[in-house]
């Protein structure tokens, strides 16, 4: 009997952090760029333990646990897109916790990484779903986006991820429309959510109105939140097509 998806999930991801972790514990590969330390990334003032930034990188692995969730619901449509968005969702939350807890260059490109595969993920499930593709087209799709995603970074760095944000909303956008009306009400929660979340990044930024680098809580770490609340939120329109 194959084990419960969730409970694979889970084990994956765990493993992931404690083995990343451990690899920290004497000081992380590559050390920690003191124009980055200086900098205060995110607002929030690095530490010197093993997580520079506490409220960012615990607040991140709420994308985990909502990928975990998506790895357990039957309910999608396509087997594809639900195990493609579970992975995403656990690799961008496990991206920015090593982005906020290591503060080292390869970290927060790690980081940056973990979005551009959620973006592009949601691009293609939400394409996937309104199409009614066939396992193969979606994967050759989603393959061929994240390799022209790179191919643009590499040409002009800085500006996949817009593009991808822009591409994400727009596909999130048309499967909601396409979506039984009764269902609709999870797009608006969702977009409101991830409205209030940009809204306490921008709040919160490094230079922000709201930028408090010692406090205890950091606005970041409310963007996590409702981002994964957002998308959670948002994920029920397809979760709800074949209920």
């Amino acid at each position: 009997m194959r084990p419960p998806a969730r409970l694979v999930a889970l084990v994956l991801a765990g493993a992931t952090l404690a083995i990343g972790l451990t690899t920290g514990i004497d000081g992380w590969p590559g050390g920690r760029t003191p124009s980055i330390l200086l900098g205060f990334p995110d607002c929030e003032a690095p530490g010197r333990g093993i997580v520079a930034q506490p409220t960012a990188a615990w607040t991140s692995l709420i994308f985990v646990a909502v990928g975990i969730w998506v790895a357990g619901d039957r309910r999608l449509i396509s087997l594809p897109s639900r195990l493609l968005l579970a992975a995403a969702l656990a690799g961008v939350g496990i991206g920015s916790f090593f982005g906020h807890a290591a503060l080292t260059e390869w970290a927060r490109q790690l980081d940056s990484l973990g979005i551009k595969l959620l973006l592009a993920t949601f691009i293609f499930a939400s394409l996937g779903e309104l199409q009614s593709w066939k396992e193969p087209a979606l994967i050759a799709g989603w393959a061929t986006l994240v390799t022209v995603t790179f191919a643009v970074e590499l040409a002009l760095p800085g500006s996949a991820e817009p593009l991808l944000a822009t591409l994400a909303l727009a596909a999130i956008t048309l499967s909601g429309l396409a979506a039984p009306p009764e269902t609709r009400r999870w797009l608006v929660i969702g977009l409101i959510l991830l409205a209030a979340g940009g809204a306490a990044w921008w709040l919160g930024r490094k230079g922000g109105p709201l930028c408090a680098p010692w406090a205890w809580f950091q606005l970041h770490g409310l963007w996590h939140i409702l981002a994964a609340a957002g998308i959670a939120s948002v994920y029920q329109i397809y979760r709800s097509e074949t209920t």
